[in-house]
């Protein structure tokens, strides 16, 4: 059975986003010595390090290769417009208790399993489900925004979906049977198999991918021929999701957009301009300044679009006060990369993009301890914030055109550890939009009986439905043709179900 990593090693981002990558200084990119004077040394970290959201990892697709060129040929093209708006719950939240049964037996069957972690019957959020198939259900107490979406039937539910390379029985798992993703409890693993969906060797040297910056490369070329920046952009930081093969993304701050932090400097910027204007004999150096300068444009293409954003009359959550409840703290941090996915998308024709990709980042749900205060803070703020942004898409015209998903390593277990959960695999999840199928639950809600074959070990929920299964229904909505999925989806063929069904034709 797969071994639990100790947590405390493993925490590269379960309480804050992932941090954009800074790029590296200017002696870090050569193989001698700078021997410019200490002045301009300082000037030139200031300036390369002030680049928002880290270009040396995200860059705009100025050229795209003979490869994507040839699979975007096969995307469809048009005048239509969509966007894809990734929310990743950071540390893996506990599924368990934001959608919970409440029929008499499947309840006590819930409440005897939990323990201390079992939310009150009484105090759950009823939601009835279109074309029921299972118990009765309610969902945590703190997300009456998302309980009021699903009833408007512009949110569903999708039980019991994890990180999958095949279907796997409980027989299989407890006798090592089945092929699992790698490291499976880990944070810093889970979070990249869930958002590449590639099982890598750690010796493998061959680039990585998404499966985000994968459906960029099928589609960017042909569906936004006239772009002058990036499909994928991200409001929470690097993340593997939007790494193409051949193209990148950008990372975009939720606050003022600069391209440097000292660009009200005329001199400083035309001290760095002359020095990006000249090409160097050195391959990596060179390849470096193009990075740089085209960095620096895609923010000033950024700023200039924004400006162009109409006010939104949609009220976003503050910035909280001190001493605020930290639910206040929550909805704001992911409210203003909400507010700002929502401004870009309001300037998508002065940016020339039909298909945008968003990521956004909420951490803190790691909860081995306080479970029962903190993840009350966290589902507020999380379903304030998402309901803000689904009211921005409806007064900006694009609900319709707009899904936006939520995503998270894993989920954790059904047991207690006596003040929280651990880690565990199978999870709760749900997405919303005007193209959803709203009002469903898809997939099948776990027995949590003793000895049922959909928990191993403690309380570990085998997941039903594949990453793979669940991307590939979004991606067929996106635009990618069904003969092209298998490409962004590497796992995809070991499922009988490609489409789950949770999305509109079209």
């Amino acid at each position: 059975m797969p071994t639990r990593p100790c947590c405390a090693c493993r925490l590269r981002c379960t309480s804050s986003p992932l941090p954009p990558n800074t790029p590296c200084s200017a002696e870090d990119t050569t193989m001698t010595r700078d021997t410019s004077p200490p002045a301009r040394r300082d000037f030139l970290r200031r300036s390369l390090a002030a680049i928002a959201g880290g270009s040396a990892f995200f860059a705009a697709p100025r050229s795209l290769s003979l490869l994507n060129a040839a699979w975007a040929q096969s995307a469809p093209a048009g005048d239509d417009f969509k966007a894809l708006v990734c929310v990743f719950l950071l540390g893996g939240n506990d599924g368990h208790n934001l959608v919970v049964p409440r029929s008499d037996a499947e309840y006590a069957l819930y409440a005897n399993r939990r323990r201390g972690l079992a939310i009150p019957r009484s105090a759950l959020l009823p939601i009835t489900p279109l074309e029921p198939t299972g118990p009765a259900l309610g969902l945590h107490p703190a997300v009456p925004e998302l309980q009021q979406l699903f009833e408007g039937g512009r949110l569903a539910l999708l039980a019991n979906v994890g990180a999958l390379l095949e279907p796997v029985t409980r027989k299989q798992y407890d006798q090592r049977l089945a092929r699992l993703p790698p490291q499976l409890f880990s944070h810093n693993d889970q979070q990249d198999f869930w958002q590449s969906l590639e099982s890598r060797s750690p010796v493998d040297t061959t680039p990585a991918s998404g499966w985000g910056g994968r459906i960029a490369d099928l589609l960017h070329a042909s569906s936004n021929p006239d772009a002058t920046i990036a499909m994928n952009l991200s409001l929470g930081g690097a993340n593997p999701w939007q790494v193409g093969r051949s193209t990148a993304a950008l990372a975009v701050d939720a606050g003022e957009i600069r391209s440097l932090v000292n660009e009200r400097d005329p001199q400083a910027v035309a001290e760095l301009e002359a020095i990006l204007a000249l090409p160097h004999a050195s391959l990596l150096v060179e390849e470096y300044r193009r990075t740089l300068g085209g960095a620096v444009e895609d923010y000033r293409v950024l700023r200039d679009a924004l400006a162009l954003a109409p006010t939104l009359a949609t009220p976003f959550p503050s910035a909280p006060e001190p001493g605020a409840p930290a639910a206040d703290r929550f909805a704001f941090a992911l409210g203003r990369q909400l507010r700002r996915v929502a401004e870009l998308v309001s300037v998508r024709n002065a940016l020339g993009l039909r298909r945008q990709v968003f990521f956004c980042s909420l951490g803190g749900f790691d909860t081995h301890d306080a479970q029962m205060a903190d993840q009350p803070e966290l589902l507020a703020g999380l379903a304030r914030a998402l309901h803000a942004f689904d009211a921005a898409t409806i007064e900006l015209g694009v609900a319709n055109d707009v899904t936006t998903f939520t995503a998270t390593e894993f989920g954790r277990s059904l047991t207690s550890n006596g003040d929280g959960s651990d880690h565990a695999w199978g999870n709760h999840l749900f997405l919303l939009g005007g193209a959803v199928r709203g009002r469903r639950v898809y997939g099948a809600m776990p027995d949590m009986s003793a000895g049922s074959d959909d928990f191993a070990g403690d309380g570990n929920l085998i997941p039903r439905i594949a990453v793979d299964q669940y991307g590939a229904t979004l991606g067929r909505w996106f635009g990618v043709p069904d003969a092209m999925l298998d490409l962004v989806f590497p796992n995809l063929a070991a499922f009988d179900q490609r489409d789950i069904g949770f999305m509109q034709p079209g």
